[in-house]
């Protein structure tokens, strides 16, 4: 997609937060330097290999939310690795101080940006890295976390995924779960519901006495899909005035095999049309084992997203809330 003059000055000019990245996953398991700039090849056909600091740069960031996650049997030893994998985050910014600068507020994101430097912040995905015991969330918190994922692709003890092992539709959130909501609006921790089963996702979001997020979705009325979200789903999230980070895979945004970057924008307009362009954001899923759609190979591509928005004739300043201004509103609303 050919950029125009407005696209760039407008994203130059915007804050913008990636919601959920898994950079982890190579760093720990390629040796991977997100120093240095990396052609996808053949990690990036597999679903790596597309971020690192160069490309953030060059796709305009202002903030990267960095998953924290584990494979989940067995569940001990979960806890530690999550935060084994935060210090490696943290020793990486300290390697960069030029370019990164770890944060932990929305004041933050704002003074790393306000300095040129890339906010970068953590998640941690799946409730079952709690080990079943909600005094981890205090743990987690004390080392940076900012959202937790009630589930990944496995049931726990919080609750059932939308998909993958133990998933149902159905199936309530626990009393666990409850207390866990509880222990993170306490704390200021915000409660993320990708992934999480659709009955336990609507009482969550009853439930959190903060604003709730989706860190990484799909809409169903754009892609009929058990990973995206329906109409009730959307409402119940914007109803505590939270956010729905959009995903780029294209398994989760395409009908007919992999598309270009315009497959979002129904996903885009299906919300903007229901609640508002005020509950949108960018939620890429990049290193996470996916594919993007093409023209968002990688992270150095993010300003296609900007000129995508305004050929469609969306105002400036919607388009500021999608790249990061609406994720930041809730990110301080946590605190």
């Amino acid at each position: 997609m050919k950029l125009s003059d407005q696209a760039l000055a407008l994203h130059r000019s915007s804050l913008v937060i990636d919601l959920h990245a898994d950079t982890t996953i190579p760093m720990k398991w390629m040796g991977y330097r997100i120093e240095k700039k990396h052609e996808p090849g053949l990690p990036g056909r597999l679903g790596f290999f597309h971020c690192d600091i160069p490309r953030w740069k060059e796709g305009g960031y202002g903030g990267q939310f960095i998953g924290l996650g584990t494979f989940p049997y067995p569940e001990s030893g979960s806890a530690r690795s999550c935060l084994r994998q935060a210090e490696m985050i943290l020793k990486a910014c300290a390697r960069n101080p030029g370019d990164l600068e770890f944060v932990t507020t929305a004041a933050g994101i704002t003074e790393a940006r306000a300095r040129g430097r890339i906010a970068v912040l953590l998640g941690v995905e799946g409730g079952h890295n709690l080990e079943n015991d909600p005094a981890n969330v205090k743990r987690f918190y004390g080392a940076g976390v900012r959202y937790l994922g009630l589930a990944h692709f496995t049931r726990n003890r919080l609750c059932a995924p939308s998909g993958g092992i133990g998933a149902d539709a159905n199936a309530p959130l626990t009393a666990l779960g409850r207390e866990v909501i509880g222990e993170m609006n306490r704390l200021g921790m915000m409660v993320d519901l990708a992934h999480v089963g659709r009955r336990a996702f609507l009482e969550a979001a009853r439930l959190s006495e903060r604003p709730v997020l989706v860190s990484h979705t799909g809409i169903s009325a754009a892609r009929p899909h058990w990973r995206n979200l329906d109409d009730e789903q959307i409402r119940a999230v914007a109803d505590k005035d939270g956010v729905i980070g959009i995903i780029f895979a294209w398994r989760y945004i395409c009908n007919n095999g992999r598309g270009d970057l315009r497959s979002l924008l129904p996903h885009f307009e299906h919300v903007r049309s229901l609640v508002g362009s005020r509950h949108l954001a960018l939620g890429s899923d990049f290193d996470g084992a996916v594919v993007p759609v093409r023209g968002l190979e990688d992270a150095s591509h993010l300003p296609a997203i900007t000129q995508m928005l305004l050929e469609a004739a969306w105002r400036e300043d919607e388009i500021r809330g999608v790249l990061g201004e609406n994720a930041l509103r809730v990110l301080a609303a946590n605190e």
